[in-house]
């Protein structure tokens, strides 16, 4: 279902036509904006409730966010993301993402634009599972399903 790039042509999206997919994490999820299968890539919201932790990763390519709402760290850094904040993510960086909201009512939200794969790691260290742009997008198609909803174009 890729977009025609033939057709040069711009894309508006709403992100309320688009649902909030489980993560995996309890209390965290995400909402795919756009996929690139052609550069790997993908822009997302991701959204952590009250004591929700995006498991230990590292980034294979960099990573930038946005942060809109509430607050986060990094256990391995000493800085607090809060609404407004730029953060840039080398390659190779390793990090364990906690959210810092309190408030169910208003959970971190923090727009993502990811350049490349993401090893999720175990307790141990080791690889877990790897995250790509077509698992993200498969992942996104299979919760459509399960909920009974036609999945938007995202590809382009």
């Amino acid at each position: 279902m890729a977009v025609d790039p033939a057709l040069n042509t711009d894309m508006m999206l709403r992100s309320e036509d688009i649902p909030w997919v489980p993560q995996g994490s309890a209390n965290v999820w995400f909402k795919p904006l756009r996929i690139s299968l052609e550069t790997g890539s993908w822009v997302n919201l991701l959204k952590v409730a009250r004591g929700g932790v995006v498991s230990r990763h590292r980034h294979l390519a960099e990573v930038e966010g946005w942060v809109v709402q509430g607050r986060w760290h990094y256990l391995e850094h000493d800085w607090q993301a809060v609404p407004g904040s730029y953060v840039y993510e080398p390659p190779g960086d390793v990090h364990t993402l906690v959210s810092d909201s309190t408030d169910e009512t208003e959970p971190m939200l923090t727009l993502f634009k990811i350049h490349g794969p993401i090893e999720y790691m175990d307790d141990n260290g080791e690889l877990a599972y790897v995250e790509t742009a077509e698992s993200k997008l498969k992942r996104y198609h299979q919760y459509c399903e399960e909920i009974g909803t036609e999945p938007l174009q995202l590809v382009f």
